[in-house]
């Protein structure tokens, strides 16, 4: 006798063909199937101790328990179409959504130069060229996160030339199926397709975005990305860019008047020189050395340096700094000369914004590390720092300052619906992304945009829910050790004995001037034997202004969306590829011996260099196919290609063809209607002249 725990998802009829098809004559019966039916409507567990045919139930349930799951079972909606409900906590629909071009397809190339002005094509095209890495991603995919839902692929139309279109798992989505404002198409910005992809007909609430550059090293879980306990995971990797080469952002709003921060980029120091009547140098913090925006390193370190520093920070004059040609931004390591109390903190990883002006007064900035470098301001930014500077302010306008760092260049699980209420927020500033043809300054970036909004939300919390958080024994009033414990989040550890005394009063205070019209039976030990509190219960509370005000002051406000941070370096690989080959070598073999989940190389080469770039790109190849080699399920193969490069032919292709066979089917029912109109028509007039004929014989 065995428990039978599988539940069948569809109605008794598609139940019945699917055990069919699946099983055969092996299949249960009608009956048997509407008994299961019928048993699980009244919410009970299956029990069979016997089956048709005198087949012992034991051997039919075993054997039949794995058919089902793989014709049946949740957890086999993936792209595999196997259980991994023995890995899974839990099943959630989860698709994964991939933004693809080919940057050297011949009509691509057409439509980017009559609908953008550029003035270097070349460094353009680098830009978008395809090196194959979407097959690969695809490959790592089904070798790794084959729990997935479904694939979406999205872009202007093109289609890979490997790409099994016939495969049920895998969508091709174009700009105009997602774009609210056809007037925004074409577009060749990132950005601007990335703020429409959650409206992806069919799209799962929670999808995985990937560049088509990021691969998977390893086995990942939706607990990557999410947790029940926690919420949304958020990677954070370096700080954003400084608001100038002479501010740090570390002084801004720091509380220290800074002459240098005090201007509109750096937003005139978030206040601090209005509020401080004399300059104070800020305290300079300690920073990781992960910033990715580094100029190049200067060896020379001296006192010199440092004190054109300060002539800097405390000149309101800023014609000066003609004189001080502000080359490469660095930290420095120093100690500071006066050993005085005050002084004897070490400033570690110092930045340095100044160097001695070269001999011949010339500027040199180093290559920043990003690809996106065809558009460059006078700072020597590229457009994607300078539009994570412009989110940047906008969030510090809408959430307050803060220093914030950049997400890490990973997949990233995104809620649609929470993108619909940040679009809300900000609908001006996605609206004017998604009309831009190509990256643009004023771009909301878009995965630094979705976490610090994800981040930032708040809601209000009511006092009637604080007083539930600390009425841990849910007896509707406070006990003197949850009054304890409120105190201790109240007040700074330990506490005071004065500020205790101050809370009781003010409690005790409230409930003499109170008539409280509920009196709630108070469960025994409440009190400790020398307590003076009277019953607080929760409308006691809610009628103590003064109790009222420190509880909304403290804990008035929480998170909208449940989150938490986490620093990258453990689980992700980002590196930029450039021309140099040995370099590229080396760094292929270390992520080689040891991979990571994620992995991302971004292309930094230089495009005059086309023979090392050819080399490169071969090396890349062989990388890719040494960790992937198998081809994946959404792969025609090898032999056969795509006959058409683009959807819309395609779709043309496919319209004549239907219309076709539709002509075809259409003069077959007419040669079918003709023939059998033929037959009956002779077989009735000889049925007329038999009848005719006996009747004249009569």
């Amino acid at each position: 006798m065995i428990f039978y725990d599988y539940k069948c998802n569809l109605t008794p009829k598609q139940c019945i063909d699917r055990l069919h098809l699946a099983f055969g004559d092996e299949a249960p019966s009608n009956r048997t199937v509407y008994n299961w039916f019928a048993e699980f409507q009244r919410g009970r567990t299956f029990l069979s101790d016997e089956f048709h045919e005198g087949r012992p139930s034991t051997v039919w349930l075993i054997w039949s328990k794995e058919k089902y799951e793989a014709v049946f079972h949740s957890f086999n909606d993936n792209i595999l179409g196997k259980s991994f409900q023995n890995k899974l906590c839990q099943h959630v629909p989860i698709d994964v959504v991939y933004t693809w071009v080919n940057g050297s397809d011949p009509m691509f190339l057409e439509s980017l130069q009559k609908h953008v002005s550029i003035v270097d094509l070349s460094a353009v095209t680098s830009r978008f060229s395809d090196k194959d890495e979407l097959r690969y991603s695809l490959r790592s995919l089904e070798m790794y996160a084959p729990w997935v839902r479904h694939v979406y692929i999205v872009t202007n139309g093109q289609i890979p030339s490997w790409l099994d279109m016939d495969n049920p798992r895998i969508t091709l989505v174009t700009h105009e199926d997602i774009f609210l404002n056809k007037s925004d198409l074409p577009t060749f910005s990132s950005p601007a397709i990335e703020s429409h992809i959650h409206r992806i007909p069919g799209v799962s609430d929670k999808f995985l975005y990937f560049n088509d550059d990021v691969m998977l090293g390893a086995e990942i879980w939706p607990e990557d990305f999410i947790t029940q306990a926690g919420g949304q995971k958020i990677y954070l990797a370096w700080w954003v860019p400084d608001c100038s080469e002479i501010c740090p952002w570390a002084w801004v709003g720091d509380g220290s008047c800074d002459y240098a921060c005090n201007t509109t980029l750096c937003e005139f120091d978030g206040g601090d020189c209005q509020t401080t009547d004399v300059p104070i140098d800020s305290e300079v913090m300690e920073e990781e050395d992960d910033y990715p925006y580094k100029y190049l390193q200067d060896s020379r370190e001296n006192s010199n340096e440092l004190k054109l520093l300060n002539i800097l920070r405390k000149k309101n004059d800023y014609k000066l700094t003609r004189d001080f040609k502000p080359v490469y931004s660095k930290f420095l390591h120093t100690n500071t000369l006066n050993k005085t109390a005050y002084h004897i903190k070490r400033l570690k990883h110092y930045r340095n914004i100044m160097n001695v002006a070269q001999s011949n007064n010339s500027i040199k900035f180093d290559k920043f590390a990003y690809p996106n470098q065809w558009k460059r301001n006078a700072r020597g930014l590229d457009t994607y720092a300078e539009s994570l500077l412009y989110v940047n302010k906008i969030y510090n306008a809408a959430y307050g300052l803060e220093r914030r760092r950049v997400p890490a260049h990973m997949p990233h699980l995104i809620d649609k619906w929470i993108v619909n209420n940040m679009q809300e927020k900000f609908e001006s500033e996605f609206k004017k992304t998604s009309s831009h043809k190509v990256r643009d300054s004023e771009d909301m970036q878009f995965a630094f945009s979705y976490f610090y909004f994800l981040y930032s939300e708040q809601r209000k919390v009511s006092v009637g829910e604080i007083f539930d958080m600390f009425d841990t024994d849910k007896s509707r009033t406070w006990s003197d050790r949850e009054i304890r414990t409120l105190l201790s989040r109240l007040y700074p550890l330990p506490l005071d004995y004065n500020l205790v005394m101050e809370f009781e009063s003010e409690i005790i205070n409230c409930s003499h001037r109170m008539n409280l019209s509920k009196i709630i039976e108070i469960p025994p030990g409440e009190r400790y034997l020398d307590s003076t509190l009277p019953v607080v219960s929760k409308e006691l509370i809610l009628n103590c202004e003064t109790i009222f005000r420190k509880m909304q002051s403290k804990f008035g406000k929480s998170s909208r969306y449940p989150h938490e941070i986490i620093k990258t370096g453990k689980n992700e690989i980002f590196e930029m590829l450039t021309s140099n080959v040995s370099l590229t070598v080396q760094l292929l073999d270390e992520i080689r011996r040891d991979p990571k989940k994620f992995i991302c190389l971004n292309d930094d080469m230089d495009p005059i260099r086309h023979s090392e770039n050819e080399i490169v790109r071969a090396l890349l190849n062989d990388f890719y196919r040494s960790l992937y080699p198998l081809r994946s399920t959404f792969e025609l193969p090898s032999q056969y290609r795509n006959r058409f490069s683009h959807l819309h032919k395609l779709l043309e292709w496919r319209t004549s063809r239907a219309k076709a066979r539709n002509l075809l089917l259409c003069l077959l029912a007419l040669l079918l209607m003709l023939t059998f109109y033929h037959v009956l028509y002779h077989h009735m007039r000889r049925l007329c002249r038999t009848r005719e004929l006996s009747t004249f014989l009569v």
